[in-house]
Formats: structure tokens, C-alpha cells, sequence
């Protein structure tokens, strides 16, 4: 599967990060290099340690396509979400045996050689790709922007995994249907009272009664609470205008972070 960065999709990665202010991607950067340096560790020992390289490849052998996927999938969101942290949502963390499987799978992908029939030895082709791209330019790199690019890469990554299950239907799993909303984001919606009546809920065409408690979503749409329970318990879209809700579907979430990160470049852009 080609991973390559397009320009166009790390555009957009960061033109919304060039818009938080400069203390935000300060912290932000800090946390980035934090959690790089775990990877890069769990990486090195896994390289370092013949029998639990072993023992991790034995483990992303015994998986299924969907579940490589999907496992791939939550490490790249993860990514995603740690980059654009204000963007708010469910996380999905990894146990570290998954980590370590994710950190192998995606090296794997990386010094994989279509010229080469049959790999027969995945430790010695990640070692030495692994060894190339810490002695590159990049790899070399400290400072904040260096820690920085590695994860608009894997955001770059979310776009690009997605785009290529749609292609081939879906491979398995669930990426351009509905999902319901977050329990945790639908809990924390308010209630509000409706000061005059007239108003329609959308979802049942019934008026909402002046003087009747109603749920008012983000983008300031209302409708009844009984209406739309059901309603974002079977999709995480306003009835509306479509603004999305958090969902713990995590490719419907790749989607919903991505288009929030591009709406963010754009406002930064205009």
C-alpha cells in the first residue's frame, strides 16, 4: 500500500495547525515529542530483541485483513488526535502489545520492496530501513518542526488508508456509512428551554412548545430530547446542516477529524 505524502493532504495538516496560537503548538509540540520518543523506543526494542520481534510479527501474522486494518487504523487516529488535540472526541488507546504490532506493521510497510518477491528475513529489511531513515535529513532532525512533520505524516496516512478502503469498498470495515454519536458527546449536550413556540423539531415535524426543555446541538440547531436521542444513536450528523458529532467508529472518526482539520486550515487561509 503506497503511503507517499501528497502535498495537497499535508496542506491541509498544516495550514490548521498554523493557525493555533504559538503557546498551543508549543504544547502541543512538547506532548508530540514525548510520545515519539516512546514509539521510537518500543521500535528499538523490538529490534534489539530477536524473540520479541519474533513474538510481535507471530502476533500480526495471526490477524485477519480487517483486524490489520483496523489496528493501523487506531494508531494512525491516535496520531491524528495528538496532533489536533482541540479537537475533541473519544480516544481509542492502543495496549502496548497492539502499539508494538502497529509500530512493526507500519515499518514493515515502509521497507517493504515490491522488486523482492518473498521478504525472508522482516528483521533485517526494518532494521536497515529503520537505520536509513534515522541517519536521513528528517531523522536527524530535533527540533519541533522535525517532531512535528512525523505526525502529519501519519495524519497524512489517516486521509490516504481511508481513501484506499473506499476504493476497494470498504475492505471489510464500515468507512463511508453512519455512526452513532459518542454516548460521552450526547450526554454532554445541553439542555435549553424554548422561549417562544413555533419552532419546528425537524426529526418528528411536531412544534417544540414555548416553555418546553429542548437539546441544542453545537451548531445551535434544537429539537426534542426524545427525537434526538434516537436520532444520534443511529448517526452522528445534525438533522440539519450535517455538522458531525464525535463517533467511537473509528474510520467514520478518521473522517470527522479530517474534515475538521481541513474547515480549520481554511478559516486560518481566509
Amino acid at each position: 500500500m503506497d503511503f507517499s505524502l501528497p502535498s495537497s493532504s499535508g496542506e491541509v495538516v498544516m495550514a490548521a495547525l498554523l493557525g493555533l496560537p504559538s503557546a498551543s503548538f508549543s504544547d502541543v509540540a512538547r506532548s508530540l515529542s514525548s510520545d515519539l520518543s516512546l514509539q521510537r523506543r518500543r521500535l528499538a526494542f523490538l529490534l534489539v530483541s530477536p524473540f520479541h520481534f519474533s513474538l510481535t510479527l507471530s502476533y500480526l501474522r495471526s490477524l485477519t485483513l480487517p483486524q490489520k486494518t483496523l489496528l493501523l487504523a487506531r494508531y494512525l487516529l491516535s496520531c491524528l488526535r495528538k496532533l489536533l488535540p482541540s479537537l475533541s472526541g473519544p480516544s481509542h488507546p492502543l495496549r502496548l502489545r497492539d502499539l508494538d504490532a502497529a509500530l512493526l506493521l507500519l515499518a514493515m510497510c515502509d521497507a517493504y520492496d515490491p522488486t523482492v518477491a518473498r521478504l525472508s528475513n522482516w528483521h533485517s529489511a526494518v532494521s536497515d530501513n529503520v537505520l536509513r531513515s534515522m541517519l536521513s535529513p528528517s531523522g536527524l532532525g530535533t527540533d519541533a518542526w522535525a517532531v512535528v512533520l512525523h505526525y502529519v505524516d501519519a495524519a497524512v496516512k489517516c486521509r490516504r488508508l481511508t481513501e484506499a478502503l473506499s476504493d476497494i469498498g470498504g475492505g471489510g470495515q464500515k468507512v463511508d456509512g453512519e455512526a452513532g454519536a459518542w454516548v460521552a458527546a450526547v450526554v454532554a449536550l445541553p439542555s435549553v428551554e424554548c422561549r417562544t413556540g413555533g419552532w419546528e423539531c425537524v426529526i418528528c415535524k411536531e412544534e417544540m412548545a414555548a416553555g418546553r426543555e429542548v437539546c441544542e446541538l453545537p451548531c445551535r440547531h434544537r429539537f426534542h430530547w426524545g427525537c434526538v436521542l434516537g436520532w444520534l444513536g443511529k448517526r452522528n450528523t445534525c438533522p440539519c446542516c450535517r455538522h458531525e458529532l464525535p463517533t467511537e467508529d473509528v474510520f467514520c472518526e478518521m473522517g470527522r477529524l479530517w474534515r475538521a482539520a481541513a474547515k480549520m486550515g481554511d478559516q486560518w487561509t481566509t
